[in-house]
C-alpha cells in the first residue's frame, strides 16, 4: 500500500492527531479571509461583496479551537492547560500592542506630518494589556481613514476566546460530561442564538458570545464524537453542501444551524487536504493580529484609493505575512518553549475517562 493510500485509510480523528494534517493551513486561510474582509472596510468603510466573510472566518477559528482545546484539556492538568493557553494567546498580543504603539502609529503621524503623543501610546499598551480593548486609538490616530481612531478591528474576539478556554476548560472535565452533555450545551447555545439574532430578544446580552461559543461548543462535541466521525468523501461533500446552502439562509438560521456541520467540514478538510502549510510554523495568529494596523497605516497614505479594494487586499496580505512570520519566530515560538516551566503530569485530567490511545494535537 502506498503512503498516500495509507494516510487515506487512517480514521479522521487519528489524522487530526499530531502535526500531519491541514488544520493550520485552514486557520491561515481563515485569517486571510479576515484580512480580505477588512481590506474592503478599510478602503471604503463598507463591507465587501461577501459581507459576512470576516465573521465566517472567526466562526471557523472557534470551531477548530473547540475541537483542539477539548483534546488538550482532558489530557493535561488545569494548571498545565491554562499556562499553555496563556502562552499561546498573550505574548503575541502584547507584541501587537507594542508594535502598534511604538512603530505603526508613530510612523502614521510622521507620514502625515503630525506630532505624536507618546504618553497616549503608553496608555494604549497599558489600558489594552488584558485583552479587552478599552482604548481604540492613540491621540486621535489613525486619522483621515475610513475607521478613524481605531488601530485594530480584529482583537475584539480575543476576550471571547479566552473566556471559552476557561469555561469549557472547566466544563469538559466535569465527571460524566460526555457527548450527550456537549450536545445539550450546543442545543442551548443554538436556542440562545436563535432568540437573540432571530427575534431580537436579549440582543444586547453578549450576542457575539453565544454566537462564537456555539461554534466552539460544536468543536467540543465533535471531539467527544471523534471516533465516530466519517472520513468518506460523501460525508465531506454533504457537509460542504449544507454549509454553502446555509449561506443563503437568514443569518439567524445560519448561526443556529451551521456550527456542527461547519465544524465537521473544517475537521474533514483538515484530515483530507494534502497541504501541510503551517504545520510546523503557524503564522495564522500573527496574520490575524497584525494585519489591521498595517492596513490602517497604508490607508493613512491613501493606498486603498490608489489601488482599489481588491489590490489593496492582495497588498495587505503581502505586507502582513513577513510581520506575522517575525512574530512567530521571535515571539510566539520562543514563548511556547516556556510551556516546560509547568510540565504536563503525564496523566489524564481528573474525572475523565481515556477513550482510545490517539494523541490529540494542541494549539
Amino acid at each position: 500500500m502506498s503512503s498516500k493510500a495509507g494516510r487515506d485509510a487512517v480514521p479522521l480523528h487519528q489524522a487530526l492527531g499530531g502535526h500531519d494534517n491541514a488544520l493550520n493551513a485552514l486557520r491561515l486561510l481563515l485569517a486571510t479571509f479576515v484580512v480580505i474582509d477588512h481590506s474592503f472596510k478599510a478602503a471604503t468603510g463598507q463591507p465587501g461583496p461577501w459581507s459576512y466573510m470576516g465573521g465566517f472566518a472567526v466562526d471557523g477559528f472557534f470551531a477548530i479551537s473547540g475541537y483542539l482545546i477539548a483534546g488538550s484539556r482532558v489530557r493535561t492538568s488545569a494548571r498545565t492547560f491554562f499556562w499553555r493557553r496563556a502562552l499561546r494567546l498573550m505574548p503575541a498580543y502584547w507584541a501587537l500592542l507594542l508594535f502598534t504603539a511604538f512603530v505603526v502609529a508613530p510612523l502614521s503621524t510622521w507620514l502625515s506630518g503630525r506630532s505624536y503623543a507618546w504618553g497616549s501610546a503608553v496608555g494604549y499598551v497599558l489600558h489594552n494589556s488584558l485583552l479587552f480593548t478599552t482604548q481604540m486609538g492613540i491621540d486621535g490616530t489613525p486619522a483621515g481613514v475610513a475607521y478613524e481612531g481605531l488601530w485594530n478591528a480584529s482583537t475584539w474576539s480575543l476576550p471571547f476566546e479566552a473566556a471559552a478556554y476557561v469555561v469549557f476548560g472547566l466544563l469538559v472535565v466535569v465527571p460524566r460530561f460526555r457527548a450527550g452533555s456537549a450536545a445539550f450545551v450546543c442545543a442551548g447555545l443554538a436556542a440562545c442564538v436563535g432568540v437573540q439574532f432571530g427575534w431580537g430578544v436579549g440582543g444586547q446580552l453578549a450576542p457575539e458570545l453565544t454566537r462564537l461559543w456555539s461554534f466552539f461548543a460544536a468543536g467540543v462535541l465533535l471531539w467527544f464524537l471523534r471516533e465516530r466521525l466519517p472520513r468518506s468523501t460523501a460525508a465531506g461533500l454533504v457537509s460542504l453542501g449544507v454549509v454553502v446552502g446555509m449561506q443563503f439562509l437568514d443569518r439567524a438560521w445560519y448561526l443556529a444551524l451551521a456550527p456542527i456541520p461547519f465544524a465537521f467540514l473544517l475537521l474533514w478538510l483538515g484530515a483530507r487536504l494534502p497541504t501541510r502549510l503551517g504545520s510546523r510554523n503557524d503564522i495564522s495568529y500573527g496574520v490575524y493580529l497584525f494585519a489591521f494596523p498595517l492596513q490602517q497605516l497604508l490607508a493613512v497614505r491613501h493606498v486603498p484609493a490608489a489601488v482599489g479594494p481588491l489590490w489593496f487586499a492582495v497588498l495587505s496580505v503581502i505586507v502582513t505575512v513577513p510581520v506575522a512570520w517575525m512574530s512567530w519566530l521571535f515571539v510566539e515560538r520562543p514563548s511556547l518553549r516556556l510551556r516546560l516551566l509547568v510540565p504536563a503530569k503525564g496523566r489524564f485530567a481528573s474525572g475523565v475517562r481515556h477513550e482510545g490511545a490517539t494523541p490529540v494535537r494542541t494549539t
